[in-house]
């Protein structure tokens, strides 16, 4: 899941600030609920593809999500003095994984985009966020400046899956497109709100708890919708090969 940063000694916390209660969720359990969510939410879509072996995407989404569950674990190993490589190595296989769900979206509206074509565009994205992200850090620039480049990625990545998930709608007609189109832009908009309360605190214009708590509800909004959205996948899935079948048994060929 996308990262967050600092951690606190009980389950939540409530500072006093100008502003007034602030509670924060206790980061490092938010990081290991995120891990287990993760790591079940790729055996579900390896559990649903092993059954509908036939079914395009499901193996890139569990790809994905053990990519961005990489970086979850990768992130835990972080302290005061990691170097700079680990950081933009965790947060690169963060980015890669929103990008193999995107195109993981992409390969379930159309069969036809190989493997190939799904890792050309996942290394591109890649390699594009990893480039910028050491020009910023060899720039100066501080790190509140790479946390915003991080999640304007992310929360784009989010958008560009949200659009292929209902886009499709238009093909297959699938209702149950709805649900994970919608927890996708919620992942986007936890980031983005991310971004922008990064980008306040650096101007002083919010209480440092107040970024601390937004960060803490970024990372279990984000947690929640990769939840929603796999199982959203499994549904279209089943949904899919029940309209095939259905057509089979009425004597008409099945749909791509």
């Amino acid at each position: 899941m996308p990262r967050g940063s600092g951690s606190m000694s009980s389950p939540c916390r409530v500072h006093r600030s100008k502003s007034g209660r602030v509670l924060i969720l206790h980061p490092p359990t938010l990081h290991l609920v995120g891990i287990i969510v993760t790591l079940v939410a790729a055996g579900v879509s390896l559990l649903t593809w092993y059954h509908h072996r036939d079914g395009p995407g499901l193996r890139g989404w569990a790809v994905a999500l053990l990519l961005s569950g990489a970086g979850s674990v990768l992130f835990i190993l972080h302290g005061p003095g990691t170097p700079f490589s680990m950081v933009a190595v965790t947060n690169a296989l963060f980015v890669a994984g929103f990008a193999l769900m995107w195109m993981s979206m992409r390969r379930f509206n159309d069969r036809r985009l190989g493997p190939w074509r799904m890792a050309v565009s996942v290394a591109a994205v890649t390699i594009a966020f990893a480039v910028l992200f050491t020009l910023a850090w060899q720039a100066g620039a501080a790190v509140r400046a790479q946390t915003i480049l991080f999640s304007l990625f992310i929360a784009g990545l989010a958008l560009a899956t949200a659009w292929e998930t209902w886009r499709g709608r238009q093909l297959d007609g699938l209702h149950s497109r709805a649900l994970p189109a919608a927890a996708l832009v919620g992942i986007a908009v936890a980031r983005l709100v991310r971004a922008a309360m990064v980008g306040l605190q650096a101007i002083d214009a919010i209480d440092p708890h107040v970024n601390a708590a937004a960060l803490s509800y970024a990372q279990y909004i984000t947690t929640t919708c990769i939840l929603v959205v796999t199982f959203g996948l499994v549904l279209m899935a089943n949904e899919r090969f029940e309209r095939q079948y259905a057509r089979l048994a009425e004597g008409r060929p099945a749909a791509d």
